[in-house]
């Protein structure tokens, strides 16, 4: 179970309301449907050259192709995907993985945004057809997107102004210096308890 700022393992059945049929957005369903199309998305990457791979590589992943190949991305993919059906362990993900992740879901917004309705209701049914709000979904899931933040700006913080925005993983650094991670950073962190257990 990956670690949100809010909780996405809430069943969609206790809040969508079938006989009014009204739009809900699922944030689990949106996050496990974006990791699933990934996996085809390496498999046809891994079926070209690797030079080709890695230049179509860039405009699927913008951000985190800046510090990983298809085969570490692939790599990540797979810990994500492994980490958000697991019934028992939560994860913690870094900011090489929410980097990957941001990429991901903005793909999926992107290619949901210029689909028809009945391409949308195919992919998110649940969602009727509405638009995605991503940045409000930015909002209320992740707990930031330091990762994004140029690298020249993020340099030139010392590290009291870096502790002031609350940049403690140690793996944004790497992610925004294009640092290819480590074998361990690529790994979810798992959490000792339920994160949720003691929120209302």
């Amino acid at each position: 179970m990956l670690y949100f700022k809010n909780n996405i393992y809430h069943p969609i059945e206790e809040s969508f309301d079938k006989e009014n049929a009204e739009p809900v957005f699922d944030p689990y369903n949106f996050i496990i449907q974006a990791l699933v199309g990934d996996r085809d998305v390496f498999h046809g990457l891994k079926q070209v050259d690797p030079d080709e791979a890695s230049q179509r590589l860039i405009p699927l992943f913008p951000h985190a192709s800046q510090f990983g190949g298809v085969d570490v991305l692939n790599s990540i993919s797979k810990r994500l995907l492994e980490g958000i059906v697991h019934p028992n362990i939560w994860y913690q993900m870094n900011a090489y993985q929410n980097c990957y992740l941001y990429d991901c879901l903005v793909a999926v917004v992107e290619d949901y945004s210029y689909s028809d309705t009945d391409h949308r209701t195919g992919i998110y049914p649940e969602m009727m057809g509405t638009d995605i709000d991503f940045n409000e979904f930015l909002n209320n899931y992740f707990f930031d997107t330091a990762f994004l933040i140029d690298s020249d700006r993020y340099n030139s913080m010392n590290s009291e102004d870096k502790h002031q925005l609350g940049f403690a993983d140690p793996c944004l650094f790497g992610v925004i210096n294009r640092l290819i991670p480590t074998k361990d950073e690529i790994q979810l962190k798992p959490l000792e308890s339920d994160p949720f257990k003691n929120t209302s």
